[in-house]
């Protein structure tokens, strides 16, 4: 479904936008394994039906059979007042049918223990997440594979479709590469977070417009799980960032279809919702009693434990590939883009969201519009990144800026230069009068605040001549550009190579240690309480000892293990030094309030007996 333009005027500009959409459009990798790859909106649509949310009961408004984009719109547009849904599997496999299902030949991957990656208190946690699906609205078992049949049949599944929108902005193209799949089966096939009927990821190539010459490549961003802003992009000239020719390089993770540019196995720890605040104190807390964990952390310890497979071993599509992309220009004016805020897939009421379809490229599920797509240079963090070309102007604009405020601080100076003086004369002509010394104490004061806000005004002067002199400097000689990845935070890449092989124990570990432990539950809770406390205690030093050194943080566990035991030391001799001598401490601390109090109360009696006096000398005289 090509978006086309009614008049010959604006045909040409789309030309441009396809051109330079296809002139660098992305190459991406998937994952062998991989059920469902992007596709067209026009036949996904007319294999749903479509509800909508009617007294809070959903009804269907159009069977499946009778959808087409344009209908979508009209119905859309005719129940503004109504949550609205797609439904593109009218029922999951039975079991036997999903049995059968599985068991058909074709290219599976070969997973790596996921729990080998997190914590035992991690994996503690994930069986309460794994629980809660039982008790949230959920993708229901054999959804995803009743998805990948219809699919795989009815879809075209050798058609591969991008919906490309050019934005010019803040002296960028940003080319926006939205890629539609029918199924995100991150769950049921690959182990991950969530289920959900369809799915909109985004791939972003941004080119700095330059006077008289075509536009250059300087930035790509994906969207990806963990990240936003700065994160979510990489700078052309990156080591890290592939290309075919001109063509980026995406590595969609399997299932998920969250994008990454280096191919590789990677972490992902969830927190789970209702527990987000909790362990985001936690984790702060950690980083100021033993700053030294995060140094040898490789994943959050109390997260739940989830692996994105972007391994780029299956098919392969884009420009010089045996599989090509089918372009589709969409804007602002495209019907089904514009007009259609409902859910591209099943509503399945997740409290959660993360099991509910997303809405389409231009909104997000509550109707609102996407950040990608309203503002696409904020979504990346590109909105403090000028392109090179107007560096050396918005620099010049700067000094500018600075030579005016110099010469505006130059005026205030002299003005309260002045007026400091003049007021440093005229406290010491009050001060000879003895009658009129309170209005000299009020003059002092209004002195010191002239004072200061001169001084301010000397030292904001000299500042800003000396950060003149130097951007002064920088237009003369440019400093060199910062690294390709200076503006990454914490790296977020695959497992390296040591943690790959410590992979054989750790998954052995992983394998044993929860069942373990829960089996030590009922020795436990039959021992003394005594014996129930120590037991406890040393079992969780043992098993999180030996969890350590198995991912080589031990001398961290050590150092940590001290920490925590010179507080509960301290904590100990504290308790027990208030217990035998809690009177003194008592007395100690009303005392000192009570000193405290006496002290304040003396200086407003003296106040109040200097002002007292003056008021009596004016009223006598």
């Amino acid at each position: 479904m090509s978006h086309s333009r009614p008049t010959a005027s604006l045909l040409e500009p789309a030309r441009d936008d396809l051109d330079l959409l296809r002139a660098y459009e992305p190459v991406v990798r998937f994952t062998k394994g991989e059920l469902f790859f992007p596709t067209a909106v026009g036949p996904y649509v007319k294999q749903c039906s479509l509800w909508a949310t009617i007294d809070r009961e959903a009804s269907c408004i159009v069977p499946a059979g009778e959808l087409t984009v344009e209908r979508l719109r009209a119905e859309a547009l005719a129940r503004p007042d109504q949550p609205l849904s797609l439904r593109f599997v009218a029922a999951p496999l039975t079991r036997g049918e999903l049995r059968r299902w599985r068991r058909q030949p074709r290219e599976k991957l070969v997973a790596a223990g996921r729990f080998t990656t997190t914590g035992m208190f991690g994996r503690l946690i994930e069986a309460g997440f794994r629980a809660s699906l039982l008790l949230r609205g959920t993708v229901a078992a054999g959804l995803a594979a009743a998805a990948e049949v219809t699919y795989r049949e009815r879809l075209e599944a050798e058609r591969f479709t991008y919906y490309g929108r050019a934005v010019r902005t803040g002296g960028y193209m940003c080319l926006q590469y939205w890629y539609f799949y029918a199924m995100n089966d991150w769950r049921s096939t690959f182990g991950g977070v969530n289920d959900h009927e369809a799915d909109w990821e985004l791939a972003t190539v941004y080119l700095a417009e330059r006077e008289g010459q075509p536009p250059a490549p300087a930035w790509v961003a994906f969207s990806s799980h963990d990240h936003h802003g700065d994160a979510l992009r990489r700078r052309w000239d990156d080591p890290q960032l592939l290309r075919h020719d001109q063509h980026p390089v995406l590595f969609p993770g399997a299932g998920s279809h969250s994008g990454a540019f280096v191919a590789g196995d990677y972490v992902i720890s969830v927190d789970p919702p209702r527990l987000r605040r909790t362990l985001d104190l936690l984790r702060r807390l950690q980083r100021w009693l033993a700053p030294w964990r995060e140094a040898t952390r490789t994943a959050s310890g109390l997260g739940i434990p989830f692996v994105d497979y972007a391994r780029g071993d299956g098919r392969i599509v884009g420009p010089g590939q045996p599989a090509g992309w089918e372009a589709n220009l969409i804007d602002d004016d495209t019907p089904w883009v514009r007009d259609y805020r409902g859910l591209w897939g099943l509503d399945t009421k997740d409290p959660f969201g993360g099991e509910r379809a997303p809405s389409g490229p231009r909104y997000e599920r509550d109707g609102s519009i996407r950040h990608a797509w309203a503002d696409p240079l904020g979504w990346a963090g590109l909105l403090k990144v000028p392109p090179a070309e107007e560096m050396g102007e918005l620099l010049s604009r700067g000094i500018s800026a600075l030579e005016n405020r110099l010469r505006q601080l130059d005026v205030t100076i002299e003005a309260s230069r002045d007026e400091v003086r003049m007021r440093a004369i005229e406290l010491r002509s009050l001060e000879a009068h003895d009658y009129a010394r309170g209005l000299a104490d009020q003059r002092r004061t209004e002195m010191a605040e002239v004072e200061r806000r001169l001084e301010a005004a000397i030292l904001e002067r000299a500042n800003a001549a000396d950060e003149l002199r130097t951007h002064r400097d920088t237009l003369s000689r440019p400093v060199p550009a910062p690294a390709p990845q200076a503006h990454l935070g914490e790296h977020h890449g695959p497992r390296s190579t040591e943690q790959q092989r410590r992979q054989r124990f750790l998954r052995l570990w992983a394998a044993i240690s929860t069942p373990l432990l829960l089996g030590l539950v009922p020795v436990i809770l039959l021992a003394r309480p005594l014996a129930w406390i120590t037991t406890l205690i040393a079992l969780a030093v043992l098993f999180i000892g030996v969890e350590a050194f198995a991912r080589g943080r031990f001398l961290s566990f050590l150092a940590s293990t001290l920490l925590l035991i010179a507080i509960v030391v301290v904590v100990v001799v504290f308790v027990e030094l208030f217990r035998r001598h809690w009177q003194i401490a008592v007395s100690a601390v009303f005392g000192v309030a009570a000193l405290v109090l006496l002290i304040g109360n003396l200086g407003d009696v003296s106040y109040g007996w200097r002002r007292g006096g003056r008021v009596s000398d004016d009223e006598d005289e």
